[in-house]
């Protein structure tokens, strides 16, 4: 089934927000984070940078259960035989226009999801290092066994190759569909299906 030139309303704006967001707080941590850089590890720009992307990804699990059509999770998550389905057919070469993710984006906004919040967390309990007293103190001990630096780095690690994987997806898609869905997530608008 092919595009028309009329559009349709997408991504609300909290979604879009939410995206470039945190896409921009993410690629400075993870880019800008050597020594002497803006955003070096440990780093009042690091570490707050940080908590806004958790913030971020907290609030948009919320929206994915209260949000509007397209950001809610029911509205967009596949069953495992659709994800299959899908990866069949694109093997094939069959290119399915969705209006909003497609079954393998579904699936990678997940995993990115997922590995922000892991990012996130690990980086904050590396910080505990330096604790002494509260609760926090006693988290830092409890789990002193784990080198927790190496867990975020590890979680950054893997989440930046997600980031790789979606962003190469993105590209192919929108030349194989027709449409730039960089643009998409933009605007808000998408083709809709004719």
């Amino acid at each position: 089934m092919g595009l028309s030139s009329e559009k349709v309303k997408i991504w609300d704006p909290f979604i879009r927000i939410f995206h470039w967001t945190v896409v921009t707080l993410f690629f400075c941590n993870y880019l800008l984070s050597d020594k002497g850089m803006p955003f070096e590890r440990g780093g009042t720009l690091h570490i707050y940078a940080g908590y806004i992307v958790i913030g971020f990804v907290l609030a948009r699990l919320i929206w994915g259960v209260i949000g509007s059509h397209h950001a809610r999770f029911k509205n967009f998550i596949p069953k495992p035989a659709e994800f299959m389905a899908y990866m069949r057919a694109m093997l094939r070469g069959e290119h399915t226009n969705y209006e909003g993710h497609n079954p393998a984006g579904a699936v990678m906004i997940l995993c990115l999801l997922s590995g922000l919040l892991l990012t996130g967390l690990t980086g904050w309990l590396a910080s505990l290092a330096d604790v002494f007293d509260g609760w926090q103190a006693g988290i830092a001990a409890a789990t002193d066994f784990i080198d927790w630096g190496e867990m975020h780095e590890f979680f950054a690690n893997l989440t930046m190759l997600g980031a790789g994987i979606h962003i190469t997806a993105v590209l192919i898609i929108s030349h194989l569909m027709g449409e730039n869905l960089v643009h998409a997530m933009l605007s808000g608008y998408k083709k809709k299906s004719g």
